[in-house]
């Protein structure tokens, strides 16, 4: 795949990513405007409904690959020893891995929250 490629399909992807954000957003802000206060059992309920489970994890996951390339872009520009740019790479992604296990646990029922 050549650099070009490449460099457009990142840029797709944040594009896109951004996009379901916005619209994952505006919609739970809608919802939780009409729906006035919830508890604790009303966010379970809400989570527990497969399609709210799936499009939550998209957020999240959107989420996290669209830090990742922001990220990745603002070392590549701002960090010129490599060396440096390396670690920082390891531990964003070593982060994010962690995140990305937990809130999968978090949506299964693994962990309690």
């Amino acid at each position: 795949m050549t650099a070009r490629a490449l460099g457009l399909r990142t840029w797709l992807l944040q594009r896109l990513s951004a996009l379901y954000m916005a619209v994952y957003t505006v919609i739970a802000l809608f919802w939780l405007y009409l729906s006035g206060p919830i508890d604790f059992v009303a966010w379970q309920e809400l989570l527990a409904h497969p399609l709210i489970n799936i499009f939550t994890q998209l957020f999240i996951y959107s989420l996290l690959a669209h830090a990742w390339i922001g990220v990745k872009d603002i070392f590549i520009d701002y960090v010129p020893n490599t060396r440096l740019r390396f670690v920082l790479f390891i531990t964003i992604s070593l982060l994010q891995i962690i995140l990305a296990f937990w809130t999968f646990m978090a949506f299964y029922g693994v962990v309690r929250l």
